[in-house]
């Protein structure tokens, strides 16, 4: 009988998080954080143009 440390669950988790880390790693190692914040700063500064048309909107009326 072959002796099993970890369940088929454990084993899928580690799998999961190894696929995780490396995925992680790569978007560090090859920028993805500079274009990610670059696209936070877009979508930000178009989230406040929207607040402003609509303060605007109602401010008016």
């Amino acid at each position: 009988m072959i002796y099993r440390k970890w369940s088929l669950l454990s084993s899928t988790i580690v799998i999961w998080g190894g696929a995780a880390t490396v995925g992680l790693a790569g978007f560090f190692l090859f920028g993805g954080k500079e274009k990610f914040q670059d696209y936070l700063i877009r979508e930000g500064e178009r989230l406040r143009q929207q607040d402003r048309a609509m303060m605007a909107k109602t401010s008016k009326a």
